[in-house]
Order: structure tokens, then sequence, then C-alpha cells
């Protein structure tokens, strides 16, 4: 699948809403979003925020992966982040298998004694080659089929680490427990998650010692797919980074836009994501293109030079962080791409749980002009680069990468100049091109947008492009419609509750038509399993699309009626 993101600039804002109140969110929302909606276009396609501020930390996948979008603001050459967090930095001390292979000792039994002492005796366990899970897993060394393994891993310091930042990483599907010389250092509940992060205390680095250690794990595979990978890391010297956060002022989550809004010094960033989710066109529901839309105005009545940065990685466009891709620059009839994606590019093959896609390429793409650019380069040059001129690195026309380490900055930079109280702005367009978006009966189908590959992802964006503004005018007026109409109904929370949800249904699904030519409408159970078009999914989701447009649901149902039909 192809993600594309897409970096538009200077607004055109037409029609009876002025542009100033496309900024500003027509209500304002009390209830906390467990986690505020980014980037709603498809499944894959899914970028969220799971903090109170934009700021805490890096936008995720729905399934919790990292899909980072980084967003600053240079004021008077002062950078303020407002969106997202810079990446650690790490050097690997005892690498996980994406940097280095690893052997450590492993049983299928359950262990007598205290088999996560640094003393203890595994010397009748096995010796095996780390990843250790089922073959459907990535960089798998050792299979793991039974419901439980441990696993004692050896390794030697040669120098006193307990004054460095210390970092364990780890990925495990299903409930997982680690301890380090004894101290225990996770224990999860039925989970599974990849690359997660965590800084030693104090107290467990005390357990580290020059000369031996050892870290002892458990994990307990409950159904499907099985995994355990670890390691210990080491925070190194960064650059530069964006350290300074925006200060938040407040956030809205209302049907089809997001809008925040920022202090950064002496002046004020509104921010806009919308997915133009209108489901009487079925056209723009399945286009694979969302907007992130900024204006900043002076709050001082002075006048300050401003300039814009938004970064994102090839990350987007991966399943494992470990996968290596290309990214290249292009150029398509007046605008400039960044394209990246996976060298492998494996259409349609990977299932399971917690999938991300690792097919198609994201793009990242301008139209040529003075006061905006875009290049791909090392992520610490550019940013050292706009930080101290406003402006990015020339960068390079290829780029291949080896894993997220060496993965570049897909950077854009807007000079906004001089900006007053009357402000200036301009948009982002983020897409994703999915090629194939999923295999139907044995068939590779194309995504009903693409009306069997006569309109490509370039079509696409210009036509998103060219309709900026009247497709932002609509989104506002539909939310105006759904919250009055959701209030009335079930009162202010109970709207805030179907504002929330809203992106959330719609995004869930993907939108194909059969051989026949019949709308195919599949949902898709992002987190749990692979499953899609599942009946007690379709069942709870129904009324929405009931009342928005029944051709949708019909989508659902007739391929269920399929399946039912074709005895499997």
């Amino acid at each position: 699948m192809k993600k594309v993101l897409a970096i538009m600039a200077s607004i055109c804002l037409m029609g009876s809403v002025e542009a100033a109140d496309l900024f500003k969110a027509s209500k304002d929302i009390a209830l906390r979003a467990p986690s505020v909606p980014l980037i709603t276009s498809d499944t894959y396609f899914s970028i969220w925020s799971p903090y109170n501020q934009l700021t805490e930390g890096n936008t995720e996948h729905w399934t919790a992966a990292e899909h980072p979008l980084l967003g600053a603001v240079r004021v008077d050459g002062k950078v303020f982040r407002f969106m997202g967090k810079d990446k650690l930095s790490l050097e690997s001390l005892v690498p996980m298998t994406d940097d280095s292979a690893w052997e450590a000792q492993y049983t299928f039994d359950a262990p007598a004694g205290d088999w996560k002492s640094i003393n203890y005796d595994d010397a009748g366990w096995k010796s095996g080659k780390a990843a250790f899970g089922t073959r459907d897993m990535q960089r798998i060394g050792t299979e793991w089929n039974t419901k439980d393994i441990w696993a004692r891993r050896h390794f030697t310091l040669d120098k006193d680490v307990k004054n460095q930042t210390v970092y364990l990483r780890y990925s495990h599907d299903d409930t997982f427990e680690l301890y380090l010389n004894g101290e225990q250092l996770v224990a999860t509940d039925y989970s599974w998650k990849n690359d997660v992060t965590l800084e030693l205390t104090a107290k467990a680095k005390a357990k580290l010692r020059t000369g031996k250690n050892v870290i002892a794990a458990h994990c307990h595979n409950t159904t499907g797919g099985a995994y355990m990978d670890f390691g210990l890391y080491l925070e190194s010297e960064q650059l530069c980074n964006f350290k300074e956060a925006a200060v938040q002022k407040s956030v809205n989550v209302l049907p089809t836009q997001t809008y925040y809004t920022f202090a950064c010094g002496p002046v004020e960033l509104d921010l806009v994501f919308t997915a133009p989710l209108l489901m009487e066109d079925l056209d723009l529901i399945s286009s694979p293109i969302n907007y992130i839309s900024y204006r900043v105005r002076s709050l001082d009545k002075k006048q300050h030079d401003v300039q814009v940065y938004l970064e994102t990685t090839p990350q987007l466009a991966v399943h494992e962080p470990s996968q290596p891709t290309l990214a290249n620059k292009e150029e398509h009839n007046g605008m400039s791409y960044l394209k990246a994606g996976t060298i492998e590019q494996p259409y349609t093959v990977r299932k399971g749980d917690g999938v991300r896609i690792d097919w198609g390429y994201v793009y990242l793409a301008a139209n040529d002009a003075p006061d905006r650019s875009l290049s791909i380069e090392e992520r610490n040059p550019m940013k050292e680069a706009f930080i101290n001129t406003g402006k990015l690195l020339p960068g390079k026309q290829n780029v291949r990468s080896s894993g997220i380490n060496s993965m570049p900055a897909m950077a854009y930079a807007h000079d906004l100049g001089k900006v007053d109280k009357e402000g200036k702005e301009g948009y982002v367009m983020l897409g994703y091109d999915d090629i194939y978006s999923l295999e139907y009966f044995y068939k590779r189908r194309l995504a009903y947008w693409k009306h069997n590959g006569s309109v490509s992802i370039f079509d696409a964006f210009e036509n998103f492009k060219a309709n900026y503004s009247s497709l932002m005018e609509r989104c506002r007026r539909f939310d105006i419609e759904l919250m009055e109409e959701a209030e009335k109904a079930g009162g202010k929370e109970y709207a805030e509750l179907c504002a929330l949800v809203y992106r959330q249904a719609i995004t869930a699904h993907k939108l194909f038509t059969d051989d026949e030519g019949n709308v195919l409408f599949f949902s898709k159970e992002n987190h749990s399993n692979g499953c899609i078009n599942t009946v007690d999914i379709t069942y709870p989701s129904a009324p929405l699309f009931l009342i928005y447009n029944p051709d949708l649901l019909k989508g659902m149902i007739t391929s269920i009626f399929h399946y039912s039909e074709s005895g499997r």
C-alpha cells in the first residue's frame, strides 16, 4: 500500500466562511479523547496522538506503533515544537535483533528454582538464536510454538554505566515478564507490543555491574502468533533537537476535523487536521488524503519572522522498523514529491495481529515556490539547518536505509516571512496510495477511488489541491450539522461521543468493487487480529451508515452473503 504524505501551502480560501473561521472549532469540546484522531483514512493510514498534549510524545498508528509526524515553528530565530517529539538517539549496549543477532539459553518447560537469579544454573537449557517466536513473525532465530518460553541472556559489561541514561527495549506477544539480575522490570497483561522503550530507574541501574550480567524473561502465548525480543541501550548525544515545546491552549475533536491552538512565544498557531469523510461521496471517502492546515498570527501587535517545519520518515510505510527502505525525489505536473517505501514491497502478503502496511510508498509533495522547500536528509543535520537558518538542507536525490536508525527525514519548510496580527497560513495534504488494497477470493483489488486504475495518486492530490477551500467549508458545515442533531437527540455528552467515533468508525473500513462492479465496504480488526468484515464489527457500526449512506452498509453485507454462498 502506498503511504502518501503530500505537503502543500499557499491557501486560497473562498466562499461564505471567512479564512480565520476555518482555523477555529465550531464547538468547544469538553470530552477528553483517549486518543486524538489526526490522520484518518483507512486501517493502515491512521495516525493518532494518545497524549493530553500533542508535544508529549510521537504520534502513533492505532496499533500503538510509532508513525511519526513532527512539527515546529521558528519565530524570530527561536524554535517551538508543536507536534510530536524528537526520537531518542540510542546506541546498543545489549542489542535487539533489529541491530544485531544474539543468543540465549531457553526452555519450553517450566523451570524449577529461582530461574531469574544471576547465579541460577541454566546449563541444562537449550541454546538458541533470537528472536523467539512463530514463523509468521519477523527475524525469528528460534521457532517457538508452545504456550510458554523462558530465556536467560548472559552479557558482559566492560564499563560502569550507572551514571548514564539506560533504556530497555523489548517486543512481546503475548503476556511478558522480564528481570535484570533478578530485578523485575516488566510485567504485562495479555497484550502484544513492538519496540517498547523504557528508561531504567536508578534502582534498576544499580543492578547492573561490571562483568557478568543476565536478563531473564518469560513469555506466555495465549493464542495466535508468539514473539519475544529484548535488549539494553544507552542514550547517545543528539546533535540537536526541537527541545522547547509550544504551549497547547486547546484541542477540540469534531466529526471530520481536530483543532489545536498553541502559543509559540509572541505568536499563536492554529492547527487543523481534516479528514473529508463525507459519506454521500464515495470517491471522496475512499480517496486516501487528509489535510493539515496551519495559521500563524502575532499576539503582540508586532511583526515576527516565522517559518514552519513538518517532518515524517519512511517509518509510515513499514510494518517492522528494521525493514530496509528507499527514498527519492520526483516531479509530476508542476509538483515536487519525496517518495519512500520498503525495498521488498510484499503486496497484500502480511497477515496476523497488530499489522501495519509494508508495501507502497509515502509521499511528501509541494508546489514549487521560493518560500517553501522539500528535502530528504539525515534527521539531525536537517533539524540543525532549520534551527540555524529557517531553511532545509539541499538534501539527496536517493536515500537507502537499512532500518529505523538510518531512516532519513522527509522534511518540508514554509517561510511565512513577516507575520502580523492578520496572520498567514498554509496547509498540508497527507495521503496513502495502497496500489493494491487487499486480496478478495484470491484476487488483488484496487481501492474504489482508483476506478480500476484510471485515477493515479497524482491525479488525486491535484484534485484535493484544487478543491481545498470547498472541502474545508463542507466539512465545517457537516460538523456543525452533526453536532447540533446529536445534541438534540441525546445531549452535549452524547454529541461529543458521536464526534469522537465518527472518523474511527469510517476509518475502520476500506472501499472497493468486485468483478461484477458491486461496491464492497470491508471492516478490519486493526489491533486484535487480522480478520476483515466480521459480522460482530458490522452490526454495531451499521447505524452510522444507515443514517448517512445505506449503500455502504449494503457493501458490508454483500460480501458476507458472497462468503456464505462460497462453501468455504
